[in-house]
């Protein structure tokens, strides 16, 4: 394997594509200072995954790209490109089949860095990882830079341990090795953590099979209760039933009652609707009248009041006349003067006009003549650039020939150096004895297959516990879904209960009016929020309290203190004090199970029995005011008997008891899901350790699959290799004659296209003399167009401004038109006005006794209409009472149907509570998951509510006896057991790979220090050797550090001859780049890279010891390829190619290739 060539694009200096060849086994770079050698190194290392800016002389990745030259702009990418010749199948892997291999790398100005293998795209580590154990890298040993030599003697012991790493081909198996210990840590932590679990699962198992006993109990109960309540619900729905049919047989008969009083009710609206009319008629007319005695009444008071001021009037008249007059004969004076400025703005606006159509007819004159320049102008320039194009093309034509000049002299460059290298090729083909080497290769292959074969057991044994733990966690994630969605709904109901509480806690209706009457402020609380009752007892409160509507507690007034005004819109409402309230509780009364300090002082009188049969031998012995309660509702008094609660029945008290009850089972299903929770974090961290292990087991039989590839491949290039030789030997002497073929045609090619560069050279002259005659002429066509454009341009601001005058002067023509219109209309208006106020002074000169006569007229009209008026009035009092007395009538009848309905309205609230009722019965049946039907099917016979009452308690005293029961326990306790035992089973497991992971690294530890001990010694062994031959005498040798060979630190000493230095770093200069160049080479000799790329090494040694470097790099060719850069002529003469870089044009590099044997063959 070596370096073909190097193809760069915008790298650095490099901005045109150059492509670099690598013909021969030793190539020399050489150059002036600065013209960019050494960028050809910095191309290679950047390829190979060089990652810091600061190695490549630079401050940042994309100051590779070129920025641009004097003469040249800045580029947006740069790209380089690396062609190994991979005949001899170093490169293994998935690549070992193919002779050529490109590795490519480009970046952008955005940072964006991308990299190519044989033109398809990969990743950095792709590439370092295709040339791990093979010497090549971005700091490898290969590539020796510019003052690296002397860094590489003076290195840390840990630095220079890499190189020796790299050389025993140990770098990658490191780096494995490193990424597997960081997953056993993790999964160490992981198996920690499940330790934590499970010691926390084994506690959890003590307490949930406790809990498991007591929610068997509580099922068995909880079913007997439910089977109570649907059959207790079905007796009270029957019972509803009832009342709901006799409440609607009695509503349908006052409903046939109603209907025949609204008959009755219908035949006397008409009579009254009639009386109405009648009325309204009479109410029209009396109207009419009013209307005409008004009139009447304004004509007298009008003739009255002209008799007294009509003499006044006629003075007033007169004044006003004169001032219309006045300003009549002013009004016409100003219409004459605008008539006159209106003929001076009309005549000066026929002058403006001619003056306007000159100009404008001039513009267009202008503007022609500007056109007819411009287009002159643009076929001239139309010709100049046919003229240009063909100036141009002959220009690209002689560039072109040019550059085939110049590409053909590098064809017959690269042709010569193939023929010379196929040559070269030819004569080294010889057989080879690969016979014993593939039987080699055949005994490790099998060793590695059977290692294979262990490592994929491995892996389907560590999937199989996978799919174990991924069902697993699907289980806990299906639990924890499932607890969170009970928790949800316990939330809800408990939410729910909360918000119909919440609206019968307090009444602020009493508010405004208490503080209308005193200045502090107090508050109402419901009965229910005020009342502590004991559990079980909250349904006989409620039974007791839903008979006072309304119940309210005032905690700090009195009764003296609330006045009689207080209660007039607070129709049963009921308000206990509780300053006279008692702390007297009677021994077996309800006032007992009330945990108040205070209790209302009736529920001392209400005695608690313990069933039906007690309460009524008790009821014969009440006392007035006394009365006894039974658990199933049942409350008795000496003269009177409530079964159940009232209408208005609110069940607040037994809403707090469940709300409580609610708290307590949601605090407990938290616990669940956090159970659940933990069950699932767990099942995730065990999966996680394993996908860990499965991952490395993959890595493992990676590697194994990459050595038997590896391996295979090579056996099968051994056994095809001298068949390829054959092969290679006939293909090579096929190209050769080509190759000479080509090199007669580019000879021939470079004479015609230096035949074509005079033609075209000698036609360019003359196309250049006529393009200097066109320049003269255009400018002078240019002028022309620019004195016709200023001409038409000052028109156009003539003729705007003739335009505007003409504009303004119109503007004010009519604008004087419109005076003239509003001033006659003036006039109009001041005649106008003139005869009305002569009108109305003629008729204020009419005789006096006419207007007595008329005045005596209107008062008689006045009076016949006044007794007409009062007529009407008399006939409306007649219709008003007939109408009254139909009215008085029809209350009677409206009463008594409003009577009705009242009943009707009762009936049907009554009959709507029992279907409420009913309905809510139905609802527990639905909450309760029963169907009607068959409850009815197999409610007993002789089923007794009050009986069955009993028992439902006794069964719910039980069950509170059990207090907070988690009804998830048994289930909990057998998933948990199960989860317990196959944690424990995991985590046997999991320590057991551990163990197995944990031999296989010590494996490989100790294959590590044995090939870094051999490879150390045979470095040592080789440094031995080769120092003296450097120095002519001298010893130098490797030491190690520590005893350790995975820890260890390797360091050099050196003593030249005839000197004895205690420490390296005494050497000189050039003594120290002799010891560095020494122990590379003894590095090349154990592990000899493609290629070794020094870039001016020589510089500090002077021609002696450049002798022997030479010496030394001419004997290590043989087995690698050499390019170097370098000022010295010894190293020149000694390489058999020499690749120029020079800098012709600033900032730019460009290559020049010399064969050194074919150059001196010319020479000679």
């Amino acid at each position: 394997m070596r370096l073909k060539k190097i193809k760069l694009a915008g790298f650095k200096s490099f901005v045109d594509p150059t492509t670099i060849p690598f013909p021969g086994e030793m190539t020399a770079v050489v150059g002036p200072n600065g013209c960019g050698k050494s960028n050809v190194i910095d191309a290679v290392r950047w390829v190979l995954g060089e990652s810091s800016a600061k190695n490549l002389r630079g401050d940042a990745m994309t100051d590779v790209i070129f920025n641009g030259s004097t003469a040249r702009k800045a580029v947006s990418q740069c790209s380089v490109e690396l062609v190994f010749d991979n005949a001899s199948g170093r490169i293994g892997g998935e690549y070992a089949n193919y002779s050529e291999l490109s590795v490519k790398r480009t970046v952008t100005k955005e940072a964006i860095s991308s990299y190519l293998l044989n033109g398809t795209k990969c990743r950095k580590r792709d590439i370092t990882d295709l040339f791990l154990g093979t010497g090549l890298g971005p700091r490898s040993y290969a590539i020796i830079e510019q003052g690296m030599i002397s860094k590489l003697i003076e290195s840390r012991p840990q630095e220079l341990r890499v190189f020796v790493e790299e050389a025993a081909g140990i770098s990658k198996y490191k780096e494995r090795r490193r990424e597997t210990e960081n997953r056993i840590k993790h999964t160490k932590e992981n198996l920690e953590r499940l330790d934590d679990v499970r010691s926390e699962l084994g506690e959890q198992l003590s307490k949930l099979q406790r809990q498991s006993v007591a929610a068997t109990r509580y099922k068995e109960l909880k079913a007997s209760e439910r089977e109570l309540k649907a059959q207790l619900a079905v007796v009270r729905w029957l019972k509803q039933s009832n009342l709901i049919n006799q409440a609607e047989a009695n509503i349908s008969e006052k409903e046939i009652e109603l209907e025949r009083i609204i008959a009755r009710k219908r035949g006397d609206e008409s009579s009254i609707i009639q009386y109405r009319e009648e009325q309204e008629s009479c109410k029209i007319e009396i109207n009419d009248i009013q209307q005409e005695i008004f009139k009447v009444s304004t004509n007298i008071t009008k003739i009255e009041q002209s008799q007294l001021f009509s003499k006044k009037r006629k003075q007033q008249i007169q004044l006003e006349l004169q001032q219309l007059q006045t300003q009549a004969q002013r009004t016409e004076m100003l219409f004459t003067d605008t008539a006159q400025e209106l003929v001076i703005v009309q005549d000066e606006l026929v002058d403006l006009e001619p003056n306007k159509m000159v100009s404008e007819e001039a513009l267009e004159n202008a503007q022609a003549a500007r056109r007819e320049s411009e287009k002159v102008l643009l076929q001239f320039n139309e010709k100049n650039r046919e003229g240009e194009t063909q100036y141009h093309s002959l220009k690209q034509q002689l560039q072109s020939c040019h550059s085939q000049i110049q590409n053909t002299m590098s064809m017959q460059l690269r042709t010569d150096s193939r023929i010379k290298e196929l040559k070269q090729e030819l004569a080294e083909l010889d057989d080879e004895d690969i016979k014993q080497q593939s039987e080699e290769l055949q005994t490790d292959l099998l060793l590695v297959n059977e290692g294979l074969e262990q490592a994929k057991k491995e892996v389907l044994f560590t999937q199989e516990r996978q799919q174990k733990w991924v069902l697993e966690q699907g289980a806990a994630r299906t639990e924890v879904e499932k607890q969170n969605g009970l928790m949800i709904n316990l939330q809800a109901s408990k939410d729910a209960l909360q918000n119909i509480q919440k609206k019968n806690m307090t009444d602020a209706s009493l508010r405004p009016a208490i503080n209308e009457q005193y200045e502090f402020e107090t508050r109402l609380l419901a009965l229910s929020a005020f009342l502590k009752v004991t559990p079980g007892y909250e349904g006989l409160c409620e039974i007791v309290f839903s008979h006072i509507a309304s119940s309210k507690v005032i905690p700090t007034l009195s009764s003296e203190q609330i006045e009689s005004r207080f209660f007039d819109n607070k129709q049963g409402q009921a308000l206990l004090f509780e300053k006279h309230m008692t702390a007297e509780k009677v021994s077996g009364s309800l006032a007992e199970k009330i945990n108040n300090r205070c209790v209302p002082q009736f529920l001392n009188l209400i005695s608690l029995v313990d069933d039906v049969g007690t309460a009524l031998t008790s009821q014969k012995h009440l006392r007035p005011g006394h009365s006894v309660l039974t658990p199933c509702g049942l409350w008795l008094f000496s003269d009177m008997l409530i079964n159940g609660a009232g209408k208005q029945v609110d069940a607040s008290i037994s809403r707090a008891a469940e709300i409580a009850s609610l708290t307590i089972q949601i605090e407990v299903q938290r616990q669940n899901v956090d159970m659940a929770e933990q069950g699932f974090e767990l099942a995730s961290a065990s999966l996680n350790g394993v996908l860990a292990l499965i991952d490395d087991a993959k890595l493992i039989c990676a590697d194994y699959t990459e050595q038997a590839f590896k391996l295979s491949t090579q056996l099968s290039q051994h056994q095809q290799q001298m068949t390829q030789q054959v092969m290679r030997h006939e293909r090579f002497y096929q190209e050769l004659e080509r190759q000479k073929i080509n090199a007669q045609d580019e000879l021939e090619r470079l004479e015609m296209l230096n035949e074509e560069v005079e033609i075209h050279a000698m036609d360019l002259v003359q196309i250049e003399a006529l393009i200097d005659e066109q320049v003269t002429h255009t400018d002078l066509l240019q002028a022309r167009v620019q004195l016709a454009r200023t001409q038409a341009e000052r028109l156009v601001t003539r003729t705007h401004e003739l335009a505007m005058q003409v504009q303004q002067t119109k503007n004010k023509y009519n604008l004087l038109k419109d005076k003239q219109i509003t001033r006659e209309e003036q006039i109009n208006e001041n005649k106008e006005k003139i005869a009305i106020l002569q009108e109305e002074t003629q008729e204020l000169s009419m005789p006096f006794e006419d207007q007595q006569a008329r005045l005596q007229v209107l008062l008689e009209n006045k009076t016949l209409l006044q007794t007409h008026q009062q007529e009407i009035h008399l006939t409306l009092t007649l219709v008003d009472k007939k109408r009254l007395e139909a009215e008085k009538g029809q209350s009677g009848i409206n009463q008594a149907a409003e009577t009705i309905k009242a009943e009707i309205d009762s009936m049907k609230l009554q009959a709507e509570g029992s279907k409420v009722r009913a309905q809510s019965y139905l609802e527990q049946l639905q909450d309760m998951e029963q169907a009607l039907k068959p409850v009815l099917e197999s409610l007993p016979d002789d089923i007794e509510e009050g009986q069955w009452q009993r028992n439902l308690e006794k069964t719910t005293s039980s069950l509170t006896r059990l207090g907070a029961v988690n009804l998830a326990a048994v289930e909990e306790f057998e998933s948990q057991s199960i989860k317990k035992r196959y944690l424990d089973e995991q985590n046997d497991d999991l320590t057991q790979a551990l163990e197995t992971l944990g031999t296989a690294i010590k494996k490989i530890d100790k294959e590590t220090r044995t090939r870094f001990k051999a490879t150390f010694d045979q470095i040592n062994s080789d440094l031995k050797i080769l120092f003296p031959k450097v120095f002519g005498g001298g010893s130098a040798h490797l030491a190690l550090t520590e005893d350790d060979m995975l820890d260890t630190g390797v360091t050099i000493m050196a003593r030249p001859p005839g000197k004895k230095n205690s420490t390296i770093h005494l050497l000189s200069g050039g003594e120290k780049a002799l010891t560095a160049l020494s122990l590379v080479f003894a590095i090349f000799r154990l592990n000899p890279a493609p290629f070794c790329l020094l870039d001016e090494v020589d510089a500090p040694l002077d021609d002696a010891n450049v002798g022997r470097f030479c010496k030394l790099v001419s004997e290590m060719s043989k087995t690698v390829q050499f390019i170097y850069i370098t000022h010295n002529k010894v190293a020149m003469e000694m390489a058999s190619h020499l690749t120029g870089v020079t800098m012709s044009e600033p900032g730019v590099s460009r290559m020049v290739a010399v064969d050194v044997e074919e150059a001196l063959a010319i020479a000679e």
